[in-house]
């Protein structure tokens, strides 16, 4: 997931934009408590796909209608920065926006890792119309390569980083959403088959992403089961994930606003609350 989904033809990199800067809380006396949130990560917390993107943030797409900014904004008085960016990988994480949190984070909240397994190149792959059976196994496996052999290490590193930055922070790490549903009618993305086997990758990586992220001390938000039976190929118009999208093809496979209000957000503030 570079800096934007390719397009239908090569790859859907899961974009997971970066930017807006972090606005540190005004001073306070200090009898009072001040919380100052930050949301990282890639265009799962950048909000891509759920419009209304910040014109400022340009290809990392981050939007209002995010969860971290909808989070930040039913908390009066949280002094909050935005630095999610579509197409992040860890090592972006690490690099560019960890430098920008302000001094004093109590709250961060983080969702990485899909960039770095190729998730867009398997949704280009095994997703898009005419897609071969060996070129989806493939992307699928290099995937799961990646997964088993060099994610484990760049979580833990990312993690660590993290908490670098943000000592006595609490942090939630919130995972990802199975994309696709099987539905009761036909459904033209992928086959059933591929679409089992891509929701199967996710799980291994939200499986990995709670192993690491424990580990850590921090707080996982699992979403699968807010985003339950809204995936791609829902019945009923129930989708809270977008399909493919043209011309803005980068929007693609992510979370709608709707997505982001009510499969996100609750998992997420749960997390945060607890």
């Amino acid at each position: 997931m570079r800096r934007r989904l390719l397009a239908a033809a090569t790859a859907l990199p899961l974009a997971l934009p970066l930017a807006l800067g972090a606005t540190p809380a005004a001073a306070t006396p200090a009898t009072r408590s001040v919380t100052n949130y930050v949301a990282l990560g890639d265009s799962f917390s950048a909000g891509l796909g759920a419009g209304s993107y910040d014109p400022a943030s340009g290809d990392c797409h981050r939007s209002r209608l995010a969860y971290g900014p909808l989070w930040a904004g039913g908390h009066p008085g949280t002094g909050s920065g935005f630095v999610a960016c579509s197409g992040a990988t860890t090592d972006d994480v690490v690099r560019d926006q960890l430098p920008r949190l302000a001094s004093g984070t109590t709250l961060a909240t983080v969702t990485i890792g899909g960039n770095d397994l190729g998730f867009g190149k398997a949704i280009a792959s095994c997703l898009l119309p005419l897609t071969a059976e060996r070129v989806c196994d493939a992307a699928i496996a290099e995937s799961e390569r990646r997964l088993r052999d060099e994610l484990p290490g760049k979580l833990a590193q990312t993690y660590r980083a993290i908490a670098g930055a943000t000592p006595g922070a609490k942090v939630v790490v919130a995972g990802y959403p199975r994309l696709l549903e099987h539905g009761s009618v036909p459904c033209s993305v992928g086959t059933p088959a591929r679409r089992d086997r891509f929701n199967a990758l996710t799980d291994r990586l939200d499986d990995l992403i709670r192993t690491q992220s424990t580990k850590q001390g921090f707080d996982f938000a699992d979403v699968r089961g807010a985003f339950a039976g809204h995936g791609v190929c829902a019945d009923g118009g129930q989708e809270w994930i977008r399909r493919l999208v043209v011309p803005a093809y980068w929007e693609s496979f992510h979370p709608t606003a709707t997505g982001q209000a009510r499969g996100y957000l609750p998992p997420v503030s749960a997390a945060l609350a607890g």
